[in-house]
C-alpha cells in the first residue's frame, strides 16, 4: 500500500480502497516519503479504526513514542479475548495516552492514586482482571514498578470503552459506581441481611445494573407491553418485589413490567439464604 503520511521512523498511516491502516514496525518510516509503497515485510502491528479514531491516533503517535501504542494494543487484545462485549475504537487512543503519561509521571515520582479501587475491584472483576494483566506486563517491558492503584486507572479505561462509543462522552464511572453502591446498600439494609459480593448472584447482579444504566442514559425505548409473569414473581417473592421498588424510587425512574421481573429477579437471588 502507498504511504499517506509518516508518523516516525516505525510507523506510517497507509491507505487502500478509501480505508485507512496505521502500520507499525521498526523502521517502516525512515526514509521514506508520502506517496511510496510501504514495506509490508516490516509490518508489526497494523490499526484498522473508524476515521475519527484513526485521525486521532495519528496525531498521537506523531507526538509520542510508538511503544506505547504497541503496548496498548497488547493490552486490548488481551481484554478483547476476556470480555464477553465489545470495546470501542477510543479506547486505542485513551489506553495509549495514559500509558506514556504514567510512564513519565513515575519516572518523574508521581503516582496517580484511585480512591474507588476497592470499588472497581468488586463491581468489575473482570476489568480488574485485565488490569492485573496490564500492569504485570508495563512493568515487565519498561521495567517500572507501579502502584496496585494503577490497576484500577486501567481497569476505568476498558470500562469506559465499553460504556460509551465516543471519547468526549464518557460516563462518569464515579457516579455510576455510587449508584450501585446505593442500590447494594438498600438491599441490605431494607431485607437485613448481608451480601456474598464473591457470588456469581452479585457478579450478574451488577452487570445488569450496567447495562439497565446503560438503556436509561440512552434513552432506548421502553417495553410497555404487561408480563403476566411478573404477577406470580411479586406474589411468590414479595420481599424482593419490594426491594425493586425501593430502587426504582432511588433512582427516581419508571420501570415498566420486564424490568421490575428481572431488577426482582436478581435481587431475590441475593437476598435468599
Amino acid at each position: 500500500m502507498k504511504i499517506k503520511k509518516i508518523l516516525n521512523n516505525n510507523a506510517v498511516l497507509v491507505g487502500k480502497d478509501g480505508k485507512d491502516f496505521i502500520w507499525i514496525g521498526t523502521g517502516l518510516g525512515f526514509k521514506m516519503k508520502p506517496g511510496q509503497e510501504a514495506d509490508e515485510d516490516k509490518i508489526e502491528k497494523v490499526f484498522v479504526l473508524h476515521q475519527k479514531s484513526s485521525e486521532r491516533l495519528v496525531q498521537l503517535l506523531q507526538n509520542i513514542p510508538i511503544k506505547y501504542a504497541s503496548l496498548a494494543d497488547d493490552i486490548i487484545k488481551f481484554a478483547k479475548k476476556k470480555l464477553p462485549y465489545q470495546l470501542s475504537d477510543a479506547i486505542y487512543i485513551s489506553l495509549t495516552d495514559h500509558l506514556y503519561n504514567l510512564v513519565k509521571l513515575k519516572q518523574e515520582g508521581i503516582s496517580i492514586n484511585n480512591r474507588l479501587s476497592w470499588e472497581i475491584k468488586k463491581f468489575y472483576p473482570m476489568e480488574y482482571t485485565i488490569g492485573t494483566y496490564a500492569v504485570s506486563l508495563i512493568e515487565e517491558k519498561t521495567s517500572i514498578e507501579l502502584d496496585e492503584a494503577e490497576i484500577s486507572n486501567i481497569a476505568m479505561h476498558i470500562i469506559n470503552a465499553q460504556i460509551n462509543d465516543d471519547v468526549d462522552q464518557m460516563e462518569d464511572i464515579k457516579l455510576l459506581t455510587k449508584k450501585i453502591k446505593d442500590i447494594i446498600s438498600i438491599i441490605r439494609i431494607h431485607n437485613k441481611i448481608e451480601i456474598d459480593e464473591s457470588s456469581l448472584a452479585f457478579e450478574r447482579f451488577v452487570t445488569h445494573l450496567r447495562f439497565f444504566f446503560r438503556r436509561i442514559e440512552a434513552n432506548h425505548p421502553k417495553n410497555e407491553v404487561g408480563n403476566p409473569l411478573l404477577v406470580h414473581v411479586i406474589e411468590r417473592y414479595p420481599e424482593a418485589y419490594e426491594t425493586t421498588h425501593l430502587i426504582e424510587e432511588y433512582l427516581k425512574v419508571t420501570l415498566f413490567d420486564d424490568e421490575q421481573l428481572y431488577l426482582t429477579l436478581h435481587v431475590q437471588k441475593l437476598i435468599e439464604k
